[in-house]
């Protein structure tokens, strides 16, 4: 799983869920690594905050749509029609800063099963 989320408060507490949780978790603070990372690795999915300084939502989904990597966005004080739109453009979701932790782990465990 690749995490790729600027605070380094976020990422951290992020990451230390979702290695507790038993996932393998490459954390980047932007997306420049992003291309290298798909082609070299395995990544059972992409969690990104949506609102990076150096690329948008669109890039990242068309990076990981080419090998069917799912992607969930995570953001705060955006308006409800951006979640809309990118899960449109197929994120496969959006979720709200704060957000429930349980809810993120709830759908990986979806995608796990899949």
């Amino acid at each position: 799983m690749v995490l790729i989320e600027p605070d380094v408060s976020v990422r951290d507490a992020l990451n230390v869920l979702l290695e507790g949780e038993g996932w393998q978790v490459l954390c980047l603070d932007d997306c420049d690594e992003l291309v290298g990372v798909l082609q070299d690795r395995a990544v059972v999915a992409v969690i990104s905050e949506s609102s990076l300084p150096d690329c948008t939502p669109q890039e990242i989904l068309e990076r990981c749509s080419t090998g069917g990597i799912p992607v969930i966005f995570t953001g705060h004080d955006l308006p409800l029609q951006v979640a809309v739109d990118l899960i449109r453009q197929g994120a496969r979701d959006f979720l709200d800063k704060p957000f429930p932790q349980s809810r993120l782990l709830d759908f990986l465990d979806r995608l796990s099963d899949q």
